[in-house]
């Protein structure tokens, strides 16, 4: 996305102030915070060109958000860890586990 640093900060406010609206409105603070938490992780990530990190921490949290509503059930935990451990060995791109390149050369 092409959006100077004020804009995606307008972006991210915005998706925060509506987010809180819906959590005010729904009383479901709890685990609403996680699911409003995920959207603009995933949604910052995308605008800052960090798809793929975005994506994995906004997976996390919704999962979190749901393991609550699915009243901590540990089934749910491990079927979300697996989603997540086959997500990342098929559908990770190559540079995400290599390591970055470092330029030592004004050492």
């Amino acid at each position: 996305m092409s959006l100077n640093r004020d804009q995606s900060n307008a972006v991210i406010a915005g998706i925060w102030l509506i987010g809180f609206g819906i959590l005010f409105a729904t009383k479901a603070w709890f685990p609403g915070i996680f699911f409003l938490i995920a959207v603009t992780a995933l949604a910052q990530g995308i605008m800052y060109g960090r798809s793929w990190p975005a994506i994995q921490g906004a997976f996390w949290l919704a999962a979190l958000g749901l393991w609550a509503v699915f009243r901590f059930n540990v089934a749910f935990l491990f079927v979300a860890m697996g989603i997540a451990v086959l997500a990342r060995a098929f559908l990770s791109p190559r540079n995400a586990t290599e390591k970055p390149y470092v330029d030592n050369t004004l050492e």
